[in-house]
């Protein structure tokens, strides 16, 4: 099955879910009120002192932004223990509500104190009611399907930017056409931001009816723990969760790199773009072309660099992103410093997915509304830190030129050194990123054959059964694994198949490229004798030992080279991989890191496990296996027959 096809199938089965369809319909409709009132109320402040100097009128719309970013001074704190304190369904209700009166009220006052005001509290309320919102977002897809379904969040929210542009163009159009020609004059009223507005409030109240009449479709009351523990007790926990979670740490140490860097380049853009002589028509191209970007890099994010741990791609996308930035610093045309804005966009959306997924992933749902709602408050205070510094960095440099020839000069300008300040934040970023988030490191061999050394391994088998899988080193514990995972099937009536592989071979002369081969080949009989004859059957298959074992054995153990075992073991097998494999991280320190770094490229196929003979399943692997189940379970057989091992 090809990689475009999976994602098609990933979306048809997000859709088939009637509160995920609900929620991205209302999550779609407010991002684009959202990003409408904006314009609305930067064009508001425009208006309201257009008497003025272009300098005050600046100052106006730039208050509107700075507004939009205060609140998280006063309220981030708070706001980041209400979601997993209190029911997100209702914190969600009360506050997309709270937002469309105020945008309402916003349309009525018509008056730039009252615009400010409104604003603060429309962003102290977008404080609680995002993470909630975020936290229930994250909890309707089934895990596996999480990527896609924060992919298409995501590019909903900033897929509706150039949407809200052309709607509010085409209102200010129409204004023009149809209505007074003073319109924009102070003291009148605008009819194109009076609609925005009124839109604007309506998508709020959609956003909060959809919350309600779904209600009974979202699970997001708090447990006993959180409802019996202060705010401030609920702080300190989540606070420490990303301290002591080395992955959480690491994202979120880049990700505020990042924005640090980000926040910069938003500070001194217009002052770059007038250093390169392109004007207001300039600075907009740059900004559409920075989002376009983005938005390609979300849709692409997620399928870049697949033989990598998703954690590595989050800190090279960041170290990309750095290096672009060093480049543009030097930059002096205009249409290769689009391009390189382009770039940055693409690398920047690229890191916010990954990160923002892996999050998703490895919280807990108890905890996630704190940990999103502290990674968000973070991002904007450094965002509101970032934009005010970048201006006064970049006049306190000013312009420096060095002659490196008889003719020739270098010119340094202040934006463009600020530019490269902010690439090294990001290369910084990206270091600490890549090296706390994820064990060992990325060599360059590896990068480049994750680039280019397609192999078969990647496709998936398309059968109707289900192919269990468990690897190890211990014969012991796997087989017993194994064993519950197979009484587990069999206890829910399904027709199953046992088998297992023989463990493979250390120390006994054999060259370890030798017995990959030898296990390889073995594989692919098993495979075409056992496996898919039964999972044609639409049986469930266990299988003890697989692919893993051999990679971890013989690759990272023996020596032997593990991207070649990986592309023989996916042409003997025709690059079938299990649907659930279980994996015991056990044996000296190389097979144990190459064990858990499987584990991280794809943590939706498989789950680490404890290196001791279990006497029962972990809750996570129940859970995971219950869940492959019922979505199968229409095509699986429920006759339960025992094939010999």
């Amino acid at each position: 099955m090809t990689e475009t096809a999976r994602r098609e199938n990933a979306l048809v089965e997000l859709f088939r879910i009637p509160i995920f369809r609900r929620m991205w319909a209302a999550i779609t409709l407010s991002s684009l009120g959202d990003w409408l009132g904006l314009l609305a109320n930067t064009a508001l402040a425009q208006q309201l002192t257009s008497q003025h100097s272009l300098q005050t009128q600046g100052a106006a719309i730039s208050g509107v932004l700075l507004v939009r970013l205060a609140p998280d001074l006063v309220f981030g704190a708070v706001a980041a223990a209400i979601a997993d304190k209190f029911d997100r369904r209702k914190i969600v209700i009360v506050g997309e509500v709270a937002a469309a009166l105020l945008y309402a009220s916003i349309a009525i006052g018509y008056n730039l104190i009252w615009l400010y005001v409104a604003q603060f509290v429309i962003e102290a309320v977008g404080l609680f009611t995002q993470p909630a919102k975020q936290a229930i977002w994250i909890a309707i897809p089934p895990k596996r399907l999480l990527p896609t379904g924060t992919q298409l969040s995501l590019v909903s929210v900033y897929g509706t930017v150039p949407v809200a542009s052309a709607i509010f163009a085409l209102l200010s159009a129409a204004n023009r056409v149809f209505f007074d020609s003073n319109a924009d004059q102070p003291g009148h009223v605008n009819p194109a931001i009076l609609i925005a507005l009124a839109f604007d409030s309506v998508t709020f109240l959609v956003s909060a009816a959809t919350v309600f009449l779904s209600r009974h479709l979202i699970v997001a009351r708090p447990g006993e723990h959180e409802r019996g523990q202060s705010i401030f007790a609920l702080l300190r926990e989540g606070v420490s969760f990303v301290r002591h979670h080395p992955l959480i740490r690491g994202l979120y140490v880049g990700i505020i790199g990042a924005f640090a860097g980000g926040g910069l380049t938003v500070g001194v853009a217009q002052l770059w773009v007038l250093t390169l002589s392109a004007g207001a028509a300039g600075y907009s191209i740059m900004f559409g072309t920075v989002f376009t970007g983005l938005a390609i890099g979300m849709l692409a994010g997620p399928h870049v660099l697949p033989r990598l741990s998703r954690a590595r791609v989050f800190g090279l996308s960041i170290g990309a992103a750095g290096l672009t930035l060093v480049g543009a610093a030097f930059i002096r045309d205009f249409i290769l410093a689009v391009v390189l804005a382009a770039l940055i966009g693409f690398f920047a959306g690229m890191a916010w997915i990954v990160g923002y997924t892996l999050i998703g992933q490895e919280v807990e749902d108890r905890l996630r509304g704190r940990i999103f709602a502290f990674v968000l408050s973070s991002v904007r205070l450094t965002l509101l830190a970032s934009i005010a510094i970048g201006p006064n960095l970049a006049g306190a440099i000013g312009t420096h030129t060095i002659d490196i020839g008889n003719d020739s000069r270098l010119i340094l300008s202040g934006p463009g050194m600020t530019l490269l300040i902010a690439g090294a934040l990001a290369f910084l970023a990206s270091w600490y990123a890549s090296t706390r988030a994820t064990p060992g490191r990325t060599r360059l061999r590896d990068l480049a054959r994750a680039l280019i050394l397609r192999t078969g391994l990647d496709r998936r088998f398309d059968h109707k059964g289900l192919f269990l899988t468990v690897d190890g080193v211990d014969a012991e514990v796997t087989a017993a694994y194994a064993r519950l995972l197979a009484e587990a099937v069999h206890d829910r009536g399904l027709s199953l198949t046992e088998t297992a592989e023989p463990l493979p071979a250390e120390g006994d002369g054999v060259e370890p490229e030798t017995a990959a081969l030898r296990s390889a080949a073995d594989r692919s009989e098993r495979v075409n004798a056992v496996v898919r004859p039964a999972l044609v059957q639409r049986q469930v298959v266990v299988c003890d030992r697989y692919v893993l074992t051999s990679l971890a054995v013989h690759g990272a153990g023996a020596g032997a080279d593990v991207e070649r075992i990986r592309g023989v073991n996916a042409w003997t097998t025709g690059g079938l991989l299990p649907d659930l494999g279980l994996v015991i991280p056990s044996g000296s320190d190389e097979v144990r890191r190459a064990f858990w770094d499987e584990v991280g490229m794809n943590p939706d196929r498989y789950v680490p496990c404890a290196d001791e003979v279990p006497e029962q399943l972990p809750p996570a692997v129940l859970a995971r296996l219950a869940q492959l189940i019922d979505v199968r379970s229409s095509l699986i057989r429920t006759v339960a027959v025992r094939t010999p091992r």
